[in-house]
């Protein structure tokens, strides 16, 4: 079974990208992830990778 990051979560990681530097470094993406979603810190960086490849439609190749 392959994890799909819902639209909820490529938000989330808009959001953070929008963040004041200062402010990232105070929680970084994947903690950040992690916690609002309980997710594992795989699924967390599949959310950041689809977020760059341009979603959860992106291709997984």
């Amino acid at each position: 079974m392959s994890f799909h990051p819902s639209p909820e979560m490529l938000d989330a990681v808009n959001e953070w990208r929008q963040r004041r530097p200062d402010e990232r470094v105070r929680l970084a993406l994947v903690p950040l992830l992690r916690q609002r979603f309980h997710i594992g810190p795989a699924e967390a960086v599949e959310v950041i990778r689809q977020s760059h490849a341009g979603g959860a439609n992106a291709d997984a190749s």
